[in-house]
């Protein structure tokens, strides 16, 4: 009903409005639009809608449609055959945990959203040895915001199969972004637009929710060296996680580990992650979570852990006081401390579909 009230379509509709009229986009702070000039083109349809109450419902529609379809494919994962009366109750159950953390996310109709469901649904193609279907989704997450590029980059240097796919829709991927009456204009905007990634790296006034803002809260900020130096350091740790993984343990760990590895580098590790986008690692909790209750060697205890942690991801929307008391920290030590139990792929996703 007041879709203005908070939120950053407003964002999305100040670009999408603006590209095609030849006017600015990306200003001089570290806060505003940070996408590449392909979400624009990619929100341009829904910028179109009239009156504009609609384009917010679809929208958002969109993002939560295509979250609850991979949260589907997560269930057929522990029910195979995927018909509707087997897998459904598994299905029911990944929505109920992975849910709770998306719904400030849905509420602001950011990209969170449809980026995690790209990422799931990105790692299930690459686990079912779908190399093109994989690779148009890495690209759609790029599109869907640039720090998809830590996934991207990952599954490149890992899987062999998959690169040739993605170097081929790496050229129209770009040329997507020059897609505008005056080249000039696009360049322009490019430049613009990599110069304003650069300066948000260090964001003002942004309540960052990553293992600094952690640290912080309780009293101990780390210089800024100490901060680039360890998020590089969990990007290098991360390749070499998911190369030995996938060298070890075949596609189906691989996968795996890849979509750990870009869950944490995406929430505990990014400069500008906020508390609405641990909506990028909720499907994991829930889909680890699962295969842990269905486990018979005795690890149901770690599936309740993870149940609880799923629910604790939703402090943001559990009313004012328990989300300023927990504004920041909570969610990065939820996932941290809950981080190990994630290590072990489920038995379901280690069987490799040739």
């Amino acid at each position: 009903m007041n879709p203005t009230r908070t939120g950053v379509v407003s964002n999305y509709r100040m670009a999408a409005t603006n590209w095609w009229a030849d006017m600015h986009i990306y200003g001089d702070s570290t806060g505003g639009f940070l996408y590449f000039p392909q979400f624009i083109l990619f929100f341009t349809p829904f910028n179109m809608i009239r009156p504009e109450i609609f384009g917010e419902i679809i929208w958002r529609a969109f993002g939560f449609g295509l979250f609850s379809w991979a949260l589907w494919r997560l269930a057929t994962i522990h029910q195979p055959n995927g018909r509707l009366g087997t897998a459904a109750p598994t299905f029911l159950t990944i929505l109920f945990l992975a849910v709770p953390a998306s719904l400030a996310a849905l509420n602001n109709g950011q990209t969170n959203l449809p980026l995690s469901a790209s990422l799931v649904l990105a790692v299930l193609a690459i686990r079912s040895r779908q190399w093109g279907w994989a690779a148009f989704l890495l690209s759609l997450a790029v599109i869907l915001k640039p720090i998809a590029l830590a996934p991207w980059l990952l599954a490149f240097a890992v899987f062999p199969a998959i690169r040739k796919p993605l170097l081929l829709g790496l050229v129209p991927l770009l040329l997507l972004g020059f897609l505008h009456h005056d080249l000039h204009y696009a360049t322009d905007r490019w430049v613009k637009c990599l110069q304003k990634i650069v300066r948000s790296y260090t964001p003002e006034n942004l309540r960052v929710s990553d293992l600094f803002g952690m640290l912080e809260k309780a009293g101990f900020p780390a210089l800024p060296w100490v901060k680039s130096t360890t998020r590089a350091l969990a990007c290098l740790g991360a390749l070499a996680w998911v190369w030995q993984a996938f060298q070890k343990g075949g596609l189906g760990v691989g996968s795996w580990t890849l979509w750990v590895a870009s869950s944490l580098v995406l929430t505990v590790f990014n400069p500008r992650v906020e508390t609405n986008s641990y909506v990028l690692i909720s499907p994991l909790l829930a889909c680890a979570a699962v295969g842990y209750l269905q486990d018979d060697a005795g690890r149901r205890w770690m599936g309740w852990i993870l149940v609880a942690a799923c629910f604790g991801l939703m402090c943001d929307g559990m009313g004012l006081w328990i989300y300023k008391a927990t504004d920041v920290w909570l969610k990065p030590l939820i996932v941290l401390l809950v981080s190990p139990l994630l290590f072990r792929a489920p038995e379901a996703w280690r069987v490799e579909i040739r």
